[in-house]
């Protein structure tokens, strides 16, 4: 099997404030950017609260200033860190006794502090402490546990005391309440040396699963029409037809995302746990073992310290990895759907030591921080985070990404389609090049196109020109007189372009698929996801600068990349600069012909 590891994943020196060697320190992604939080330092045993800001696009990191007059956090390390309406959540941690300047003199904590990203500063400690609740919802003091941020609510999971002693307990705390809410034992250990807790961004919707209910808007092919004893049009498509795939949506109270918490033990003969943490619209939630439903050829090591991350519909985890004859920082995914695992290669970018990664979700990438010339069994030894360089990997070339959201919902698409199919306020032809044409509303076309808008506007501009460069019927000036009516600098209206037409010089399916889209803003037609009219649209999306169309185009083939299509996806990818799909269609091409 050829190694797709050097087309996916590279490595780079990170540049700016880059924050010393630590131990126990967090890393939250807030967007673009991600954040450092406290931990202690190697050279002096001394605990920090320092934040630090690595921008995920120039791989430059910023030491974000505090003044002393804020309220700042006690300094700490193995503490959780979270995010939540552009705020850090800290919770909890290791510590050194106040007023104590002996680094072995040790407390645990159990405060939750927020920082606010806008204003970059602290909020008071007063802010997030609430006298009013009921001490026994309030957590022990803790340190190495887990966290995650869901429904507006803080989940702490696990953890040890000062006398390394596990509390196999799940608190929840209400990020808008400020105050904790409760309390529910936890048969498991848990903590970051074994296991990691995490949730999404965004929710993966099926619509096949959630039946969107589009009865309501009419039978197929009439929905439009004031008779309803007419016959309906000739070419409806069908409901049953029509393909509605995943999507992404916000988490919302009715669909919250899920907590995934992993964890793995007992290294030499490795245990693996999967559940999952669903809220439910009080404060409590349930829990669902999916441990037995994992599956696949080959699972993950046991992975030490691991951290992890949600994409799309892919659960992935990244660990070190210890044994007496090798060593490595691992990284695999499990898919949601088919609950299988595989392991994403990252080649010889890792060659070094590595131990922090963290998921740049709008980007689809996977981030690794480390030394590429340090030891990593040393390094792990002495639980040392190094930030000198990061190691890349495009997690879409492995078929990783997040689903694209819907413009319009579902009844919306359809009701859109039966619009253009019923000829719904059509007033302008796109004249495909067969002469053909395609009716649609020029309306419709110049909201939802911007390309065609420009285009239309400096129509109308060129028109009104030559209009007022006519002499009235009274005037008198010599033809060698007249006024130009523009220059050679000025930008002319594409010639295609007529006041009721538009020759787009495609054939008569490619045109309707593209009409389609602009009505719908989806694919949801048995004729737009045929796989050459797919290549079609996705140079269309180009030609035209349209990333939503090339979003939805890539998300169909991904789905529908197999043996057979893998060429062609290769091709078309390669025109349209779709790197990410490229990969993975050239990929799945030399496996099938070696």
């Amino acid at each position: 099997m050829y190694p797709i590891a050097d087309l996916t994943a590279f490595c780079r020196r990170t540049t700016g404030d880059v924050p010393p060697k630590l131990v126990g320190a967090s890393t939250t992604v807030v967007g673009s950017k991600m954040y450092l939080y406290g931990g202690r330092l190697v050279a002096e045993r001394r605990m920090v609260s320092d934040i630090y800001m690595f921008d995920l696009e120039s791989f430059k990191w910023e030491k974000v200033q505090q003044s002393p007059e804020e309220d700042i956090p006690q300094a700490r390390y193995f503490h959780s860190a979270d995010t939540w309406n552009n705020h850090l959540i800290i919770f909890g941690g290791m510590a050194i006794q106040p007023q104590s300047d002996n680094p072995e003199d040790l407390c645990v904590l159990n405060d939750v502090r927020l920082f606010d990203l806008s204003s970059r500063r602290w909020l008071p400690a007063s802010a997030t402490s609430d006298e009013s609740g009921s001490p026994s919802l309030i957590p022990k003091a803790r340190y190495a546990h887990l966290s995650s941020v869901t429904a507006n609510r803080l989940f702490v999971i696990g953890g040890q005391d000062l006398n390394n002693v596990w509390l196999d307990d799940i608190h929840v705390y209400d990020l808008n309440l400020k105050k904790w809410v409760q309390r529910r034992d936890y048969p498991r250990h848990c903590g970051t040396y074994r296991s990691v807790a995490v949730t999404a961004n965004q929710r993966v919707r099926i619509p096949q699963e959630e039946r969107p209910n589009t009865t309501k808007i009419g039978p197929v092919g009439k929905r439009f029409q004031v008779d309803k004893n007419a016959p309906p049009v000739s070419n409806a498509t069908s409901s049953e037809s029509l393909i509605h795939l995943p999507y992404s949506a916000p988490p919302t109270e009715e669909h919250p995302c899920d907590i995934y918490l992993f964890s793995n033990y007992n290294f030499t003969d490795v245990q693996r746990e999967l559940e999952v943490f669903s809220p439910l619209p009080d404060s409590d939630f349930s829990i669902t073992d999916r441990s037995s439903a994992m599956t696949g050829s080959s699972f993950p090591p046991g992975l030490r310290f691991p951290t992890g991350a949600i994409l799309g519909s892919h659960f992935i985890i990244a660990g070190t990895y210890l044994s007496q004859t090798f060593q490595s920082y691992c990284i695999w995914t499990l898919d949601l759907v088919s609950m299988t695992w595989s392991r994403i290669d990252p080649g010889s970018a890792l060659a070094g030591s590595w131990f922090r990664s963290c998921l740049w979700h709008e980007a689809n990438k996977f981030l690794i921080f480390g030394n590429k010339h340090g030891n990593l069994v040393e390094d792990y030894n002495r639980r040392l985070l190094s930030w000198e360089h990061v190691a890349v990997i495009d997690l879409e070339a492995f078929g990783i990404y997040q689903p694209p959201p819907l413009l319009l919902d579902i009844p919306m698409q359809e009701m859109g389609l039966a619009a253009l199919e019923e000829g719904v306020m059509a007033d302008f032809d796109i004249i495909c090049d067969d002469g053909r044409k395609v009716s649609c509303s020029r309306k419709v076309l110049e909201e939802r196109w911007p390309w065609f808008k420009e285009q239309r506007r400096l129509f109308i501009q060129a028109a009104t020109r030559a209009i007022e460069a006519i002499p009235s019927p009274n005037a008198t000036t010599p033809l060698s007189e007249l006024p130009v009516v523009s220059t050679p600098s000025d930008p002319r209206p594409d010639p295609r372009l007529m006041p009721r037409s538009f020759q787009l010089s495609e054939p008569y399916p490619i045109t309707l698929a593209f009409v389609q889209y602009f009505y719908s803003m989806a694919l949801i037609t048995p004729l737009q996801h045929a796989p050459a009219v797919l290549s079609q649209l996705l140079l269309l999306s180009s030609t035209y600068e349209l990333p939503h169309l090339q979003s939805l185009v890539k998300h169909a083939m991904h789905r529908a990349l197999t043996f057979a299509t893998s060429v062609g996806i290769y091709g078309v990818s390669t025109l349209c600069n779709c790197r990410s799909l490229q990969i993975r269609s050239v990929f799945l091409t030399l496996t099938r012909y070696h």
